[in-house]
């Protein structure tokens, strides 16, 4: 016997499943919201402990290479005279580009209670907003635009941001629910088309939540929270190793300052741009 499903019992499939989907949909965006937070949240971490030492020891590693370079440069210049300009250093002054600006650091992240009120308030707000639980065009483009206010305020951690768009959304007027005029057999094709949406849009968040798992801050990011449970502080352990690592920089660049200088006095000084 072939079984035969009735209009009414596939717009009643379709509802269920869509209304499984979306949730699926709004879970799958907090997640993937929480994962972008908690890798800013870390890198904040890792900047104010250890990152910073970096810059400071690649720095120091510049400044000894720099008067390493003076020093080559004045040798030669005794030797073959003062116009003399060896290949590496024309090489740099074409060819060489400025260091990039360092990236910002993000912002400080908020405390426990504070971060566990923002979730919410942000599922909350995506449940009402999220653009694929939109039933028209121009629907979609308004819930659009309101999503996009809704993720940077949570992706900025700013309970305020939010929750005035949550006053505005209280004082909106109401959404049209479904379009006037359709049959039931229009209106099964436009929620076979919101599941596939949905479908879709899972598929993007998974591929996204991968790459996350790819960004260069993750693994020593897991590698920290799985130390803490054994109460061993990796990133202490990273400042201490980095500031061991600093002094013996400083100290090999005051060495090498000061044969720099003693060769400047005698020969004449050399600038930083090497004129």
């Amino acid at each position: 016997m072939t079984w035969y499903e009735t209009i009414d019992e596939k717009l009643a499939r379709l509802r269920a499943e869509i209304t499984q989907v979306q949730d699926e949909l709004i879970e799958a965006e907090a997640e993937l919201a929480d994962q972008k937070a908690d890798i800013a949240a870390f890198e904040y971490e890792y900047n104010a402990r250890a990152g910073y030492l970096l810059e400071q020891l690649a720095a120091l590693e510049e400044e000894v290479k720099h008067y390493l370079d003076q020093i080559k440069l004045l040798r030669n210049r005794r030797i073959f005279g003062t116009d003399h300009v060896p290949v590496e250093e024309q090489y740099r002054r074409v060819w060489q580009q400025p260091p990039p600006p360092p990236p910002p650091k993000p912002a400080e992240p908020p405390s426990a209670a504070t971060e566990a009120q923002i979730k919410k308030l942000y599922r909350q707000l995506a449940r009402r907003f999220h653009p694929d639980l939109a039933t028209g065009d121009a629907e979609r483009a308004r819930r659009t635009e309101m999503m996009a206010a809704i993720n940077d305020a949570y992706a900025a951690r700013s309970m305020t941001e939010l929750m005035a768009i949550a006053r505005r959304a209280e004082s909106a007027t109401p959404e049209a629910t479904a379009a006037s005029g359709q049959t039931a057999e229009e209106m099964a094709q436009v929620l076979e088309a919101e599941v596939r949406r949905c479908r879709r849009r899972l598929h993007a968040i998974d591929l996204e939540m991968t790459s996350l798992h790819q960004h260069h801050l993750v693994e020593l990011m897991l590698e920290v929270k799985f130390a803490r449970k054994r109460k061993r502080d990796i990133l202490g352990e990273m400042a201490e190793e980095l500031q061991r690592k600093i002094a013996r920089k400083e100290a090999e660049r005051d060495m090498i300052k000061a044969q720099f200088d003693s060769m400047g006095l005698q020969g004449g000084m050399i600038g930083r741009d090497g004129s």
